[in-house]
């Protein structure tokens, strides 16, 4: 298993960026708190612009994020959001993205 390191994540973020243009993206769980085990896998947390709908499937952008990231051989897990979606659920103390604003760590952010 390769090691994770910031150059590794910033290699991550880079992949995902070419594929999507997200707005920006979060590193949370054990590895943003500094607990990470050598077999933890990468959390991120990845916020798009457009809302969801028939023109733009949640599930095809989440897939192609996965495919970007598959070269890496290291497991992860990645959720993703619209911008709409982030907002209304950023300062919810008991949801993932709450929590990940709170505790995460703004890996990117578009300019």
């Amino acid at each position: 298993m390769i090691e994770v390191t910031d150059e590794v994540l910033d290699d991550m973020v880079q992949a995902i960026v070419r594929e999507v243009a997200p707005e920006r993206i979060y590193l949370f769980g054990s590895r943003a708190r500094g607990e990470a085990r050598q077999d933890s896998d990468v959390d991120l947390l990845v916020v798009v612009g457009d809302p969801f709908g028939p023109e733009h499937n949640r599930f095809q952008e989440i897939n192609r994020i996965y495919r970007a990231l598959s070269a890496f051989r290291i497991p992860n897990d990645v959720l993703l959001y619209s911008s709409e979606e982030f907002a209304k659920w950023s300062r919810s103390l008991n949801h993932v993205v709450g929590r990940c604003v709170r505790e995460g760590k703004l890996l990117y952010a578009r300019s």
